[in-house]
């Protein structure tokens, strides 16, 4: 067995992922990484609870996960599960089911230890003292507010970008009336904390919806910057806005994946950007699975 390999497990509301990390005392490097789009929060009936076909749409894909992490003699597999597994009714079965048919293990991340790990994975990343991360998955958002790169407050919002869509753009071409309700709804929820309000610091954004959102901007900017500013992105979510879903296929560098789902993920960040009075968003390419990693890093670094 190849004691210096990691492979971490994410299953997350809109896509479940394998990353096979190599780590080097306190340091760790990527060598392999498989992503699948399952949509899984689509899976959860009215009453929270995951249907069996959801059960094994996510069983089939952690033993095709198993193959590949076979494949490389990994002793050590690290697997998490966030808002999808932590909102089910029958997480119990569904976790024991999952241990039964792979043998893999799955810790289920409070709101406070997912909005921590995607902080940790860009605190050792981007030189910023203070400031605002946002990771808008499937099913959940979360923010942190840093301040001398330490965290000082966190929140984990029981929404993302798929059930926006399903509350509010329907996958489809988005007309005022539903921009406006979008809209208000997520100022509403961000207005609920008052340590956001006119904090005036950078908001930091990790995860698809960012990466997608800068990559449109850098295909048609031309440029490499990984930074924007709120009129940039306003621009940008009204001209994605208007276009039937199909025609967003044309948009550079927007994933099909990602291409229902796209408006209320950048409405999101907007709403964030005008409730916190931020200056500019940046993308971080770092994740909550940085996060994940770099704390295991520590923890053989120590007890070697």
């Amino acid at each position: 067995m190849k004691e210096n390999l990691v492979a971490l497990i994410d299953l997350g509301s809109n896509s479940i992922r394998l990353a096979v990390y190599k780590i080097n005392k306190d340091q760790y490097k990527e060598v392999e990484k498989v992503k699948v789009s399952a949509r899984l929060i689509n899976y959860l009936d009215t009453h929270g609870k995951l249907s069996n076909k959801g059960l094994n749409l996510m069983i089939n894909t952690l033993l095709s996960f198993k193959k590949v992490i076979d494949s490389y003699q990994i002793s050590h597999v690290v697997g998490f599960a966030t808002a999808v597994i932590r909102q089910s009714s029958n997480q119990g079965k569904v976790l024991a089911e999952i241990n039964k048919q792979t043998g893999f293990s799955l810790r289920v991340l409070s709101e406070y230890e997912e909005a921590y790990y995607g902080f940790v994975g860009i605190a050792h990343s981007i030189g910023l003292k203070n400031g605002i991360t946002i990771d808008t998955g499937g099913g959940s958002t979360e923010i942190t507010l840093f301040q001398d790169q330490k965290l000082v407050k966190y929140q984990s919002f029981p929404f993302g970008t798929i059930t926006l869509d399903n509350a509010f753009t329907k996958g489809q071409k988005v007309n005022d009336n539903q921009k406006a309700h979008l809209k208000s709804y997520l100022m509403t929820q961000f207005q609920s904390l008052p340590w956001l309000e006119n904090i005036s610091y950078p908001v930091i954004g990790i995860g698809g919806t960012a990466k997608s959102l800068i990559r449109i901007h850098q295909r048609k900017k031309k440029t490499n910057s990984t930074k924007m500013l709120d009129k940039d992105i306003e621009q940008l979510f009204h001209e994605v806005a208007s276009l039937p879903v199909k025609k967003r296929s044309k948009v550079k560098g927007l994933s099909n994946k990602r291409k229902d789902i796209i408006v209320p993920g950048i409405q999101t960040i907007l709403s964030l950007m005008e409730v916190t009075k931020s200056p500019y968003f940046i993308y971080s390419e770092k994740t909550i699975r940085d996060g994940v990693v770099y704390e295991e890093a520590m923890a053989r670094a120590i007890h070697k």
